[in-house]
């Protein structure tokens, strides 16, 4: 079936399996979406960082957000911090445990973009990424 849909998660199940063949440590790593909300507080140079700033960053809700991050919690990833001023506001800050986890998925991640973009030409992943960029673009509009 020539459906882009299909290929799409296709491509997905393959990116997957080949991050488990090469990734080592396969046992409680951070799930893509952790990923992302490690990523982020990452970038952010040592700044106070808050759910709702990643919520923002991140394009997630606030209910979904709130469940990754007591999962994130749970497993050691990151601590929840009362704000002095306003409990309601929670200071997100990255375990070294995370920040060592995410440096192996990141060193395994690379090894497939690498592999995945090999003896493809350069014009060819620009027309790529140009038509993955309008799909998101078209389901954005409709949602």
């Amino acid at each position: 079936m020539d459906k882009a849909i299909y290929q799409i998660k296709n491509l997905n199940h393959a990116i997957v399996r080949y991050c488990c063949q090469i990734g080592n440590d396969k046992e409680n790593l951070p799930t893509p979406a952790q990923m992302q909300i490690i990523q982020y507080i990452n970038s952010q140079n040592g700044q106070k960082v808050y759910q709702r700033d990643i919520a923002r960053a991140l394009s997630l809700r606030r209910a979904t957000l709130s469940e990754i991050l007591k999962t994130m919690e749970r497993n050691d990833f990151i601590s929840r911090i009362n704000n002095q001023k306003d409990t309601r506001i929670k200071e997100i800050i990255i375990s070294e445990s995370a920040k060592e986890k995410f440096k192996t998925v990141k060193e395994t991640l690379n090894k497939t973009e690498k592999a995945l973009i090999q003896n493809i030409d350069k014009k060819d992943l620009e027309t790529f990424f140009l038509v993955i960029n309008q799909m998101q673009k078209n389901l954005k509009m409709k949602g």
